[in-house]
C-alpha cells in the first residue's frame, strides 16, 4: 500500500485504537497509526495513517480541530463526560446571555488542565488508570488556544456549541471550566470532531462504509498530497544528494519553518528549513 491517509468517520463507543486495528486487520497493513485520539464517548474525525505515511503523523496533529458538542449545565461528573460518575448536582440560575458573556471569556490563550480521566502520563502511567484505582490524580495546566467559540443552540440546562481549538486541547475540560465559571457546572452529552485543518468529516469513510469495501485505492489521500498545507519545494539531483546524505543545504529561496520536499524521484519527505539551510527532518525510507 502507497504510504496515503484514510479519513474516517468514527462512531461512538469504539476507541480510536479499536478503529485503526480494524483498518490494519481488514486490508492486511503493517502499520497504521492515527493523528489525535478521539474518546469511545466522541464521534467524528479520525485521520488514520497507513504504512509510511506513520512517519509524519505529528504534522496532522499540530492542526487546529473543530468540534461539535453539547453541554449539559447543573451537573458535574469525575470525568467531565456522561459516562463519569455524578458527583454534584445544582442549580442552574443562569440564562443564555450569561453563557454567551461566559464563554467569551475562554478565546485566546488560555491555561487548561485536563480532566483527571485523560491519557496523560502521571508517574509512568495514563492519568485514568490512576483516576479508576480512585487514586488523586493532580495534572499541571497547560497552554492551549480557543481560536473560535460558538454558541449554536441555547436551550437551558442544554447548549450546542463549536470549538475551533488548538492540538492538546480537551473539550471536556472546557465544559468542565465553563460550567464553574457560571457557578452551575457542566459537563458533555455528546462530542463531535468535525474538523482537522482543512480536512472535513464530510469527506470521511463510514464504518459501515470501511466494512463493505475491498480496497482503500480509491478512498486513500497520498502522503505527499496529505500534507499539501505544507509548502513544497523541488530538488536538484546534487541536492538531492546530499539531503538524502543526512547534510543540510542553502535553502531554495526565503523559507522557514516545515516543507514538503521533492526530487526528479518523486516526494521525498519533510525538511526544515532555518537560518538559511534546508535539512532533513522526516524522510521516506529508500
Amino acid at each position: 500500500m502507497t504510504p496515503s491517509i484514510v479519513l474516517l468517520d468514527k462512531p461512538k463507543g469504539l476507541s480510536s485504537f479499536q478503529v485503526v486495528e480494524k483498518l490494519k486487520k481488514s486490508f492486511g497493513l503493517k502499520k497504521v497509526g492515527h493523528a489525535g485520539t478521539l474518546d469511545p464517548i466522541a464521534t467524528g474525525l479520525l485521520i488514520a495513517l497507513l504504512e509510511e505515511a506513520t512517519r509524519f503523523s505529528e504534522f496532522f496533529q499540530r492542526l487546529p480541530k473543530t468540534y461539535l458538542t453539547t453541554a449539559l449545565f447543573g451537573v458535574i461528573t469525575d470525568t467531565y463526560d456522561a459516562e463519569g460518575k455524578v458527583l454534584e448536582v445544582r442549580e442552574v440560575g443562569v440564562n443564555c446571555e450569561d453563557v454567551q458573556r461566559v464563554l467569551e471569556g475562554f478565546v485566546g490563550r488560555i491555561f487548561q488542565e485536563p480532566p483527571p480521566f485523560s491519557a496523560k502520563k502521571v508517574k509512568g502511567l495514563k492519568a485514568y488508570q490512576l483516576a479508576r484505582r480512585g487514586e488523586k490524580v493532580e495534572l499541571k495546566p497547560v497552554e492551549v488556544e480557543v481560536y473560535r467559540a460558538k454558541t449554536l443552540r441555547c436551550e437551558i440546562p442544554k447548549v450546542v456549541f463549536e470549538f475551533e481549538v488548538s492540538a492538546g486541547t480537551y473539550i471536556r475540560s472546557l465544559v468542565h471550566d465553563i460550567g464553574l465559571r457560571l457557578g452551575c457546572g457542566a459537563h458533555v452529552l455528546e462530542l463531535r470532531r468535525t474538523k482537522i485543518g482543512d480536512f472535513s468529516v464530510s469527506m470521511a469513510l463510514s464504518y459501515e462504509r470501511l466494512e463493505t469495501i475491498q480496497d482503500l485505492w480509491g478512498v486513500a489521500i497520498p502522503i505527499e498530497q496529505a500534507l499539501n498545507f505544507l509548502p513544497a519545494v523541488k530538488l536538484s539531483q546534487r541536492e538531492y544528494k546530499l539531503f538524502r546524505n543526512g547534510a543540510k543545504i542553502r535553502a531554495p529561496g526565503e523559507c522557514f519553518g516545515y516543507l514538503r520536499v521533492f526530487s526528479e524521484m518523486g516526494f521525498v519527505g519533510v525538511g526544515l528549513c532555518e537560518g538559511g539551510y534546508l535539512k532533513p527532518y522526516r524522510l521516506m525510507p529508500l
